[in-house]
């Protein structure tokens, strides 16, 4: 892949021409890659054909840089084309983002017409509750291409589809196809908007749109819900005409097909075993689910076959739970259970049974636990890993406690250590260098890698502040001018306040805040002291520094 350690080798005229090529071949770039690019790309000024680079470079250009080809409107046409994922949401890059396009396209208040709704594309995904209100249906094809709202976007997404004043028309008009055209949007309907819906047309969609839909699983089961009986009567037995055969098992749309109790009913003497993973695909209700589980559980009142486990899907999380019953000898069963998403406790069992039961976390194990489950390991977990495995796996163990991080950057230091010296070092080790010691830090600072600020910020703290203004500059390289949009946020605000303000000036990037020549700077440390220990005789002194001083400062004035 492109890496900015390989764009530093390259003239711009070759790099230009490189980017051109990534936008033909369609190459997804990331927020790294995009924000070193946009660097080199833009060395010597701003590119007269910049519409013929990739369009996520445009977000890291402002509209004001763009006006050199075009106007700020045909910039934000761009960016809205854009894939905006690249940025963090809540970024304050993807924020400015909007602000700026609603002033480019001089939108007053929260009202947005159908053709500035075309221009923001993606940028609407980031448009306030109030916005989507107030502009009606204009939004909701927009709206459609997003991959996930904060409540209050639901809501007024809710309240304006229900209105009935929208092109799609009210609900209870809509046909499959209308639903359709909305399937980004069906996440978010609730029963109030789903009963309305007439049930021909929600059966014909599931039938003929469901599998192709962005919706998942649990999301396809809310609207069977809504095609079931609301009263479940008792079921005597099971009805002639709902007697499970192959046919029905490879149904689809079995769910909608029985109602809980005569599912229980209709399984009896049923055998689910060579079907198992594909009915858990279908979208039955927790309440169906349930059954199935029942069902399961009294044909292995000892504990699932290993066989089966991977096939278990949602069900293996209904309780009651008993991790200690599971058979999980292999790690690609590790892997099929955590592929479920369980929560934490639960994904800790599993990990730990696993571990229990004498298996090696190895490549398998690890890419399964993920950056969502490292950080649950304990140390005797965590020294169960070979080194080696972390070469082919892709971990983020950041979010962890320094133990866990100090580990895990040893085990990851001591693989990458044949390639210690080539270009591709860096990007191995990146992830890990929050258990990195400042010694490490320095030697990579010799080695042009360009480090992220945000980087720079989850260091170890000790690492962090021992470097030096020259080393932080060293270590940051094309990234050094973005140390002032966080000189004001924890540690590196606390990194600059224990260097020399004449040090710092000698960055030119504009950071303040740190010591004058000739003042002593007293960093608080980050802990309290135990109040019930008596104070020794050093720490006294300086207890009582100020009260001395200020007495001695009153004789001097007196005398």
């Amino acid at each position: 892949g492109f890496t900015c350690a390989a764009a530093n080798e390259m003239d711009a005229e070759r790099l230009q021409e490189l980017a051109k090529v990534m936008k033909k071949k369609n190459v997804k770039l990331g927020e790294d890659q995009l924000s070193c690019l946009v660097k080199m790309v833009t060395l010597h000024g701003i590119p007269k054909d910049l519409d013929s680079y990739p369009k996520d470079l445009l977000l890291f250009l402002s509209p004001s840089v763009y006006a050199v080809t075009g106007s700020c409107r045909q910039y934000f046409a761009n960016v809205g084309k854009a894939n905006l994922d690249v940025l963090q949401r809540e970024s304050s890059q993807r924020k400015h983002l909007l602000l700026e396009a609603l002033a480019c396209l001089k939108i007053p208040g929260t009202q947005v017409n159908e053709e500035n709704a075309e221009v923001l594309g993606r940028l609407v995904c980031d448009l306030g509750g109030e916005y989507i209100r107030s502009s009606g249906g204009n939004l909701l094809k927009q709206l459609s291409q997003c991959k996930s709202f904060l409540p209050d976007q639901e809501e007024a997404i809710r309240s304006v589809i229900s209105s009935g004043n929208t092109t799609f028309g009210p609900p209870v008009e809509w046909s499959a196809f209308t639903l359709n055209e909305l399937r980004g949007l069906i996440s978010v309907l609730d029963h109030s908007i789903l009963q309305k819906i007439p049930k021909n047309a929600l059966t014909l969609w599931l039938k003929n749109f469901a599998r192709d839909s962005p919706l998942s699983r649990e999301q396809l089961a809310t609207i069977v819900e809504e095609l079931l009986p609301t009263r479940h009567k008792r079921a005597d037995g099971c009805p002639p005409e709902k007697k499970i055969t192959e046919t029905v098992l490879n149904d689809f749309l079995m769910p909608i097909y029985y109602t809980p109790e005569e599912l229980r009913a209709c399984l009896k003497n049923v055998s689910l075993e060579n079907y198992l993973s594909r009915i858990l695909t279908y979208p039955f209700s927790v309440q169906q689910l349930a059954v199935l589980k029942e069902h399961l559980d009294e044909t292995y009142p000892d504990g699932y076959p290993e066989s089966l486990v991977p096939s278990l899907g949602p069900l293996i999380f209904l309780p009651p739970v008993d991790v200690s019953k599971w058979k999980i000898t292999s790690a690609d069963t590790l892997a099929a259970l955590l592929k479920n998403q369980p929560p934490d406790d639960q994904a800790s069992a599993i990990i730990k049974r696993y571990v229990d039961l004498g298996n090696a976390l190895n490549v398998t194990a690890l890419n399964a636990i993920g950056t969502k489950y490292i950080c649950l390991l304990n140390v005797t977990e965590l020294n169960t890993i070979d080194s080696n495995s972390l070469k082919l796996t892709s971990l983020d163990p950041s979010a962890c406690s320094q133990l866990t991080k100090d580990i895990l950057y040893t085990k990851a230091k001591r693989a990458f250590s044949d390639q210690q010296y080539l270009p591709a070092y860096y990007k191995l080790i990146e992830p890990y260098l929050g258990g990195a010691p400042a010694v490490d830090l320095r030697a990579l600072s010799k080695d042009n890698v360009n480090m992220r600020v945000s980087t720079l910020a989850k260091l170890r703290r000790d690492s962090l502040m021992s470097l030096t203004p020259s080393e932080v500059q060293r270590l940051l390289g094309l990234n050094l001018r973005e140390l002032e949009r966080w000189q004001n946020t924890s540690p590196i605000q606390d990194w600059i306040q224990v260097q020399k303000q004449s040090e710092l000036d000698e960055l030119h990037v504009g950071l303040n805040g740190g010591t004058q020549e000739g003042y002593l700077n007293i960093v608080t440390p980050k802990f309290e002291p135990p109040s019930s220990a008596p104070l020794g005789p050093v720490a006294m002194i300086f207890h009582l520094l100020p009260a001395l001083l200020m007495s001695f400062l009153m004789m001097l004035v007196l005398s």
